[in-house]
């Protein structure tokens, strides 16, 4: 199982280690890109272009996938999830990305798909946060109501809770309180500041934050 988790996007620091993940020249790997995390939030969306943007550098193809349109095509979705070398989860209110995973059945594709090591798993800010085990305590920074119904469990594709921007002037005063209760409750958090990410190959027994 291979996961790459990070707290923004592939930089050129980061894409060496991606790319060694993946195990293919970046011109060969077949992406699929989720941005449904950005659905309910208001305003400019600069970091949902970024996200793209930085997928385009390091992948041949890229396809955007929203879920919406597979409401009640579970196994067309599969079809064309089955058929990538990475599935990247993007940033935005990480409760509804929790719940349309679960209305679409994504949630149970992707868990089959990585856990079977049939794609790598690639997640950023609220991508990266629903690969772990839980979502609790992270309503400080996304609000619970803008989803139909909040769901804490998170993919549980790894033990660690990746808690992004722990060096972002816009979460500062929010992320130490996150921690904080996390590791009270007896989770493994991994902070990560916008630079980083958390590689995670089970059969190389890897588990470095780059």
């Amino acid at each position: 199982m291979k996961l790459f988790l990070s707290s923004l996007n592939i930089s050129p620091q980061l894409a060496p280690y991606f790319l060694e993940l993946v195990g293919k020249p970046a011109h060969k790997i077949r992406a699929a890109l989720i941005q449904n995390a950005a659905d309910v939030e208001e305003g400019p969306k600069k970091w949902v272009d970024a996200q793209r943007e930085a997928l385009e550098k390091y992948t041949g193809t890229l396809e955007i996938i929203d879920l919406n349109e597979y409401k009640n095509k579970r196994q067309g979705l599969r079809e064309k999830l089955a058929a990538q070398d990475i599935i990247w989860v993007g940033g935005g209110n990480t409760y509804y990305l929790r719940w349309l995973l679960r209305e679409t059945h994504a949630d149970e594709i992707i868990t089959e798909l990585v856990q079977n090591d049939t794609v790598v798993y690639g997640g950023s800010s609220a991508g990266a946060i629903v690969a772990g085990p839980t979502l609790k305590y992270f309503e400080t920074a996304d609000d619970p109501a803008k989803s139909p119904d909040v769901i804490f469990e998170g993919l549980q594709l790894t033990d660690d809770v990746v808690v992004p921007h722990t060096d972002n002037a816009l979460f500062s005063g929010v992320v130490d309180g996150i921690i904080e209760r996390l590791d009270a409750d007896g989770f493994h958090t991994v902070p990560l500041k916008d630079s980083q990410a958390l590689i995670i190959d089970t059969k190389k027994h890897q588990h470095t934050i780059v």
